[in-house]
Parts: structure tokens; sequence; C-alpha cells
């Protein structure tokens, strides 16, 4: 018994002894991996600034060479033309014409042989100045060779800003020096550039010359423009190597700098990558790493040195051995137990293809037979099974990557039965791997869910919106007639009392017409309906027309109402004239309002907005009621109003301030007021404004070639309209006219009678007019070798060729004119031109074709085509709203190229733009009423010139 104590007690202490070496061996395997993974991730950082560095340096080599060689051509073919023009070269209209590189060239110069400057880019420039000084030129006077000059950055004389000189000398044939031709380069817009590019929170891009002077940089400031490089050497041996890479000195990696000569040119490139931040979580996370691994150190050592203590009595050893192993095999009991009853499943795999751990989760989730219940089965084993069921889980083990021990793969996978598993793999270090598998079909029903009350919710807002609008839209219908109609009335013959309630009516009507209006407006900007259209705007008229609009107003309260423009502001810029008009009328209009006495006053004044952007100012100036401080917060809200007061004392809906915030915002412009409490207010907006070229004048109408003395034309049209305009210029032109609604009435027509031209539509219902164009060349009917014109909406190549395939001899793109009928049958005959009285131009249409056309068909037939034209794209529009309301697109599109088309003849642009909608966008109840609310306003007006020349 003693004997078998001793020999356990030496069997004890060889074990204290083993466990206490694995103790250690486990601290430094512990230390060992944490400080190799510290290691490579520092090596990883250091390759990635490295790689993204010099990546960058490539990149910026190519573009700075690029930019260079751009601009050094334009200086060749600026010296090219100068040579060939001598005395009569104009820069300025050379460079607007030919040269696209703007942006980054201040200025284009020459500089005479005397050193003077004989012409620049830069308006407004003082003449002749002298540049005898300047390096640029002295360096071609003291040098024969045709070179590239690249200056240090230099405050320029004719520009007055400092720019970097791009020069190239000017000799002519007979080698006689006549100047210098120079380009000033922007080092601010290269920094603007460079400043766009994240290379992290200490990096940056500099471009310096090999002389060590700053050229351009990111951030550039005066104070760094023209500074000496920091780190000369680095550039010198950038200079000599052409590439290199510098990293940052401290022992954490991720700072690097890559040096790159640019070849050809006497500069070098340098990209900092340098993400402090990075660099920062990477040293907090090394040293978490190490205060975990020291306090499993400390664990160790506690477990080793409790060990010996707990061993030292021989007793206690024997007795602490078997409970010992009996707590061993609970906790392994435990073990299964607790993976058993995990809501994941668990697979782990080791080096060998061996099953090392697998729960009941894992068996279920992957659908394996109770053969697979026993843990050491082979993966190959796992692999076949899934193989002859087809639903493969564990097959892709690397979820698509390397197998890194360090990375973790996670992939969805459904299976079968409509179960989503997400699995989650990781190698092990030592092979094999360990996979979890999680159950998130409920997650995905959620998310789906989700998404589906996001989508309800969207619609929700978008019924809403096109309720709101709908509504509005109708109840402003029956207003404008109580409106209309107590108007007339109010012209008939009727007593004191009587006008006075006709006269309630008609203002409660256009009061409750304002309120419904605004809430249309708004309503389609909420709903973003309307579209904002660029056009030439003529700003004085434009702010003309708001003091015209409303200056009776003005004079109904014995105010005065004046207009300031700026001398500045240009002439026209590019803008949506009609939301400014808006805007303008709606400010005005509460100005007016609240004031009581003094007067109002707009004024117009250019301003630099915010990114160098030119711009307008428009502030609207009052001596009213004022704001008080407390009360701006809020204006520009909707249905808001300084108190309630306000509404009851001089109405209105709260809305107008809103909309104006709405359009400004659109028209990327800033609103606001000044204001003091009885001393008036100032409300003003912002927007940006592009100066564009005046309005060309409308060009003189061309002569027109004879005509023959009358032809028989077949007009084949479908559209009402244009068959009425075709055939009143017809008519006019002395020709007679057989009309053919499509092209099976056209052949009927042609096989019974002989005509000397065809004008034949594209698009046509039976029978288009590519297919009767065939019918008729195919044929032998007294027809088949007449001349077929064709005629469509749409101007492209590819219209007009596949008139020519179908057979026809020419093609007229609508809107068909006298000229362009004159043009088609020229060939055919001729007769004298005839003239009809002209017809004003009215509407939002092209005046001079509108007049042209007038001016032919004669005042009453011009007034009796107008009447067919409305009526006939009333009923285009609401056929447009019946197939919109069905979803078909394809009717939809018929019907727009056919209004489009009748619109064209007209001369209506504003229409025919508007026709350019996709049909699909109609379907969606909004964009379909923003459409139909456009269209009726047009028509509107067409309805109100015809009032008005009645």
């Amino acid at each position: 018994m003693f004997q078998s104590q001793v020999s356990a007690q030496t069997s004890v202490r060889r074990i204290i002894l083993l466990a206490t070496a694995l103790g250690f061996a486990v601290i430094g395997m512990i230390w060992t991996a944490v400080e190799m993974d510290i290691r490579q991730e520092r090596a990883f950082a250091k390759r990635t600034a490295v790689q993204t560095a010099e990546n960058y340096a490539r990149l910026f080599d190519e573009h700075i060479r690029q930019s260079i060689n751009e601009t050094d051509n334009t200086i060749k073919f600026i010296r090219q033309d100068y040579l060939r023009e001598l005395g009569t070269f104009d820069l300025q209209a050379w460079v607007q014409n030919q040269y696209s590189f703007k942006e980054l060239a201040l200025q284009f110069a020459i500089i005479g042989a005397d050193g003077r400057m004989e012409t620049t880019t830069t308006a407004g420039a003082a003449p002749r100045v002298d540049l005898s000084d300047r390096e640029h030129f002295r360096v071609h006077v003291a040098s024969t060779t045709d070179e590239l000059f690249i200056s240090q950055p230099v405050l320029g004389r004719a520009s007055g800003r400092w720019s970097i000189q791009l020069t190239r000398r000017i000799t002519d044939d007979a080698g006689v020096f006549r100047g210098v031709i120079v380009a000033s380069l922007d080092p601010y817009y290269l920094s603007r550039f460079y400043d766009s590019i994240d290379l992290g929170k200490g990096g940056g891009i500099t471009v310096v010359g090999r002389d060590q002077i700053v050229r351009v940089m990111a951030g550039l400031s005066r104070q760094t423009l023209g500074s000496r490089y920091v780190d000369e050497p680095s550039v010198t041996r950038a200079v000599r190597d052409g590439f290199f890479v510098s990293m940052g000195g401290n022992r954490e990696a991720g700072r690097a700098t890559a040096y790159r000569a640019i070849n050809d040119w006497p500069l070098v490139v340098a990209v900092r990558v340098d993400d402090s931040d990075a660099r920062q979580l990477r040293i907090t996370a090394a040293a978490h790493t190490r205060l975990i691994s020291t306090a499993l150190s400390i664990g160790v050592l506690a477990v080793i040195l409790l060990g010996i203590a707990y061993w030292r009595r021989f007793g206690e050893a024997l007795a602490a051995l078997t409970k010992s192993r009996a707590a061993a095999k609970a906790t392994t009991h435990e073990l299964h137990q607790t993976l058993n009853n995990m809501t994941q499943g668990i697979l782990m795999v080791d080096g060998n293809g061996q099953v090392a751990v697998i729960n009941q989760n894992a068996l279920n989730f992957l659908g394996l037979p109770e053969t697979f219940t026993r843990e050491g089965f082979l993966l190959a084993d796992l692999l076949a099974y899934e193989g002859k069921t087809g639903d493969r889980i564990v097959v892709d083990v690397h979820g698509g990557t390397a197998p890194e021990s360090d990375y973790l793969s996670v992939r969805e996978h459904q299976c079968a039965g409509g179960k989503f598993l997400e699995i989650c793999t990781r190698h092990l270090p030592g092979g094999g791997f360990v996979q979890t598998y999680s159950d998130i079909t409920e997650r995905k029903r959620s998310e789906q869910a989700l998404r589906d009350a996001r989508d309800i919710a969207e619609k929700a807002s978008q019924v809403r919106t096109a309720f709101l609008a709908t509504m509005s839209h109708e109840i402003r219908t029956p207003l404008n007639g109580i409106i209309g109609m107590s108007s007339i009335l109010e012209a008939t013959q009727l007593s004191a009392e009587q006008h006075g309630y006709l006269k309630t009516i008609h203002e409660c009507g256009k009061a409750l017409l304002d309120i419904v209006n605004d809430v249309l407006d708004y309503a389609k900007l909420d709903s973003g309906a309307v579209a904002l259209e660029q056009m030439a705007v003529d700003v004085r008229g434009l702010a003309t027309s708001v003091k015209e609009m409303l200056g009776p107003r003005a004079l109904e309260k014995n105010l005065s109402f004046d207009l300031v423009v700026a001398d500045d502001v240009p002439a026209r810029i590019e803008t949506d004239g009609t939301r400014i008009r808006q805007v303008l009328i709606n400010l005005v209009a509460n100005a007016l309002k609240f004031t009581l006495s003094g007067g109002v006053v707009v004024s117009v004044a250019t301003r630099n907005l915010a990114g160098g952007r030119s711009g307008l100012r428009f502030s609207v100036i009052d001596s009213g009621i004022g704001i008080a401080d407390e009360s701006r917060v809020r204006l520009f809200k909707e249905f808001s109003q300084v108190d309630a007061s306000i509404t009851r004392r001089f109405g209105g809906t709260g809305l107008g301030l809103a909309i104006c915030k709405r359009i400004v915002d659109a028209l990327g412009g800033e609103i606001g007021v000044d204001s003091m409490l009885g001393k008036g207010s100032t409300f003003w907006f912002d927007v940006p404004a592009r100066e564009v070229a005046a309005a060309l004048p409308e060009p003189a109408r061309a002569s027109r070639t004879q005509l023959p003395a009358r032809l028989s034309v077949l007009l084949v049209e479908d559209n009402p309209v244009n068959q009425q305009v075709a055939t009143l210029l017809l008519t006019a032109m002395g020709h007679a006219v057989t009309v053919a609604e499509h092209g099976r009435v056209a052949l009927d027509l042609a096989a019974d009678q002989a005509f000397d031209v065809i004008l034949m539509d594209m698009q046509m219902p039976v029978m288009d007019g590519t297919q009767t164009s065939r019918a008729l060349r195919s044929g032998t009917g007294p027809n088949c070798k007449t001349a077929i014109i064709g005629l469509t909406a749409n101007a492209f190549a590819s219209d007009r060729q596949a008139c020519l395939d179908a057979g026809m001899d020419d093609f007229l793109a609508k809107p068909v004119t006298r000229e362009k009928l004159d043009a088609v049958l020229a060939e055919l005959a001729q007769h004298p031109p005839t003239t009809a009285p002209k017809a004003a131009a009215n509407g939002d249409v092209d005046q001079a074709f509108r007049r042209a056309l007038f001016d032919e068909i004669g005042p009453d037939a011009s007034v009796m085509l107008l009447e067919t034209f409305i009526a006939e794209a009333l009923r285009l529009l609401a056929e447009t709203q019946a197939a919109a309301a069905a979803g078909n697109t394809v009717a939809v599109a018929g019907l727009l190229h056919q209004l489009k088309g009748a619109a064209a003849n007209l001369g209506h642009s504003g229409i025919v733009d508007l026709t350019a909608t996709a049909p699909e966008d109609l379907v969606e109840s909004a964009a379909l009423q923003s459409f139909a609310t456009r269209l009726e306003a047009y028509l509107a007006a067409e309805k109100h010139d015809l009032r008005a020349a009645a």
C-alpha cells in the first residue's frame, strides 16, 4: 500500500512538473501568437499604405503629365495659328472656340519680342504690360531651343492671380524670335481636386519642382504656395532614382510617402498616406490583446501554483485526483448538454478530416440520419451524403475565400424546405474548421415585413399627395367658373345692394382660389411633380413684369412701388424664370398686404454664392408692420403665420413662404428675412445665375421657289389638327388636297385616282406609313411611281432611313411649314408664292414659326385651326388619362406622338417638350396629374388668346 502510495506520489510529482512545463509553454504560445498577430497587422498596414501611396503617385503622375501635355499642345496650336495670322490673330476668339481645358488655365497670353504683353484672354487687363523681367520670358530670350518652361508660382500682372506659367518660344520660319506664348495654370484648381481625395487624416498630395519649390498641394494656401518643400532630400532622391517610398518613423506602421519624378517635366509628385485614426485603433487593439494575454498568463501561473500547493500532501493528492476525475467527467457531460441545448448548430472538423464536435442542432439543420450521431466520423462521408440529397450546406467550407485562420466567412443558405440558415466558417490554425448554423428564418420574415411596411408607408404618402393635388385641382375648376361668372354678372344692371353682395361673392371666391392654388402648388412641390425648366431669362424684363402685375395693388393702397436693378446685373441668365417670378410675386404680394403706409422696393443685385458660384440676390423691402425676433422661427413653415391674428386680419393659408422656400431650395439657392417689429421687413433670396448670350434676332423669312400651278396631293394623316394644318397650307399654295385618315383608305384612293405627290404620315392606326409605302411601291396601280414624302414628329436619322427603306422619296419633319413644302415640291413645278395677313403670335409658342404659319393660311383659318387644335388636344388628354389608368404604356406612347405632331405643326414648343415625358412615368398618378395640369394650362392660354383676338 505504501509502495503504491509512493509510486502514486512520484507520479503526481511528475504530473505537476509536466503541468508546470506545459503551463509555461502555453503562456509562451499565447504571447508568441499575440506578438505575431500584432506584427502581421503592422506589416499589413505598411503594405497597404505603401501600395496606396504608390498607386496614387502613379495616378497623379499621369494626371499631371496629361494636364501639362494638354496645355502644351494648346500652346503649340496657338503658336501655329499666331504665326499663320500675324497681325490679325484673335487669341480670345481662338481660346473660346477651340480650347476646352478652361478650368485649369486662368489665362493665355502672348508676350512680344520686346517683353510687353501683346494680348491676353483676361478681360480688362492693362494693355502692353511689361513682362520682360519675368523668368518665363527671360529663359526663352537666353535660349534658342524650343522647350516648354514651367515656372515657379508667380502673381500675374494681367490676371492679378497666382499661377504657374507654362511657356514656349515663338520663332518664325526665318528663325526670328517673335515672343513667348504663356499659359497660366491655376494651382488652386488642382488643390481643390486633391482636397477631394481621401488619403487618411494625415494624408496629402504635393507637386514639387526639382528646385524644391511647391507648385501645388492639397490644402494649398498663400503661405504654402511657392514655399520650399519640407523634405528636400526625398525630392532629390526621387529625381535621382525616379521613384521611392518613405515610411513613417514610429513603430506603428500605416504612414507612407511615395515620391515619383514626372517624366519629361522637372516635377516630382509626393503622395502621403497616413490614416492616424486607423493607426490609433491598431495601437488600442494591440494593447487590449496584450492585456488579455497578461490575464491569461496570470491565470495559467495561478493554476500551476494552486496545483503545486494542492498536491503537497500525499493523502489529499489521491483524494483530489479522484475528485478531479469525477469533476472532469461531469464537466464533459455538461459540455455535451450545453452543446445540445444551444440554439445554434456547431460542427468542428480537425486537420485530419474527422468530425471532432457536432451537436444535435447541427444534425437537425444538416438533415443527417442516426448513423452520423457518433463523433469521429469522416468529413468525406458527410459531404458524400450531401451530394446525394442535393442540399449542399457544408460543402463550401472556405466560404469563397482562401483558408486563413483569422478570416470569418458568413453566408446564407436556403434549405430545400424553405428554411434560411446563416453559416459562419472559421478555419483553425492547425487545419480543419469550425462551422456554426443559425436559423434566421424568422429574421428573414421580419426583414421582409419591414420592407413591406416601408413600401406601404411610401405608397400611403404618394396617395396622400396625389389626393391632395387632385382635390385641389377639382375644387379650383368650379371656383374659376364662380369667379368668371361673377365678373360677367357684375357688368350687368344691378342695384347697389346686389353689387355689394356680388362683390363679396367675387372676393370670397378669389380668396378661396388663392388658398386652393397654394395647396395645389405645395402638393406639386411635395410630390416632386414640378420639374425646373432651365432657359434664358431676361432679368430686368422679369422684374418689370412683376411690378406691372402688382402695381395696381400698390395704387389702391396709395403705396409707392419702386424697382432697382444694379448695373452689373447680367441682361440674361439661365434659370427657371417662371419659378423665380412666382417667388417674387408671392413676396411682393405679402409686402403690399402687410404695408399700410410708405411703399415697397424690389431690388436685384449680383452676389457671390458658396463654392465660388455667381448668383443674384432678389430683395423685397417694405415699410410694413415688421416681424418680432421670436416669431421668425415660424416663417417658411407649412401652414404657419406669425400669429393667429394675422390670418384673421390679412387672410392667407401660411403656405406662400413655404412654397417659396421649396422653390428656392430646388433652384439651389437660399431664402431669408431681416425685420424689426414696427419698422418693416426685407425678404431676400439668392439663386445661382449663369450669364448667357442675348437672344438671337428672329431670322428673316427665306424667299420661296416657284411651285407648280396646281398639284393633286394625297394627304395620308390620322390626326385632325395635322390634317387641317397641311390642307390649309397646300390649299393656300393652290393645290388640290385629298385626305386619307390611314394607310388602308390611302390604298383605296390611290387605286382609283392618280396623284402628283403623296404626303405620308409615319405612325397611323390600321396601316402605318411604311406599310402603305411598301404596298404602293410593290403594286402596279397609277401611283406605284408617284413621289411619296414621309411626315413624322420625330426628326432622327433613323426615321429618315425608315422612310427611304420603305420606298419613300424624301422625308419631312414636323412641324409642316410653307417653306418646307416649297422646298420638297420645288422640283415638280413652279408657281408664284402667295401671302396672307399676319396673325399675332400667342402663348408659349415659337413666335416666328406661328407668325409664318398664320401668314400662309390667313386669320380666319388661323382661328379655326387653333379651335380644332384645342378640341383635339383635350380629346387626346382624356384618352391618355384613360390609357395611363389602365397601365397601357403602348397606347400612351401613341397618343403622346399624336399630340406632339399636332403641337409641332402649330409651333407650340411647350406642349412638344411636355410630350417628351416617358409613358412609363405617366402610369403614376402624381406624374399624370402634373402632365394634365400643365397641358390644361397651355390650352387655357390658347383659349384666352382666342377670346382676346375675338
